[in-house]
């Protein structure tokens, strides 16, 4: 059995390897497009929809700026030296689907947005994220993050998880402002 596991997770990897290398980004800017849809939605920020979220626009949007700018912070700040590699079935599930559930995880306290969202906090959010952006490719090669779920990411990884975290939120609103 433990040898049908690891060979699934091998092929798997091999899959997912493979995808990666398929869909290699153009020399635009990371992120340019879904930075833009998120700025576009600040003026929905008060919108609720019970039915699709217990929160506002405005806790996606700020949620998702964070964790944009956290990530590169954790990724900037990472000794290479100090990755490993894991074998995590829900980061192989996430990177595979380019989905993440909604509602099976709970965000970490340091990308929880306040009780009170203002939009110059908002904004400052957004000007960081695209700074940040324009910055992350030339980050080491080796730098890595670790998700409190899906565990070690390199650096190219992380950029992947950054994607679809933020896609991830985008249809959320999407689905808020839906009527």
């Amino acid at each position: 059995m433990k040898l049908i596991l690891t060979s699934a997770i091998f092929l798997l990897s091999i899959v997912l390897l493979f995808l990666g290398l398929q869909n290699q980004h153009d020399k635009t800017m990371f992120l340019a497009n879904k930075l833009t849809e998120l700025k576009g939605y600040m003026k929905y920020r008060d919108c609720v929809n019970i039915e699709v979220s217990k929160v506002p626009v405005a806790w996606h949007l700020d949620h998702s700026l964070r964790t944009i700018n956290e990530i590169y912070k954790a990724v900037k700040n990472s000794d290479p030296e100090q990755y490993r590699s894991d074998i995590n079935l829900g980061r192989s599930l996430v990177l595979f689907t380019n989905k993440i559930p909604r509602g099976k995880a709970k965000a970490p306290t340091i990308v929880v947005p306040p009780d009170t969202i203002y939009t110059d906090s908002l904004q400052l959010h957004f000007n960081e994220a695209w700074t940040t952006m324009k910055a992350y490719d030339s980050l080491p090669k080796k730098a890595f993050f670790t998700h409190p779920y899906l565990g070690f990411l390199k650096k190219r990884t992380a950029k992947r998880f950054i994607e679809i975290h933020t896609e991830h939120h985008l249809k959320i609103i999407r689905d808020i402002l839906k009527e």
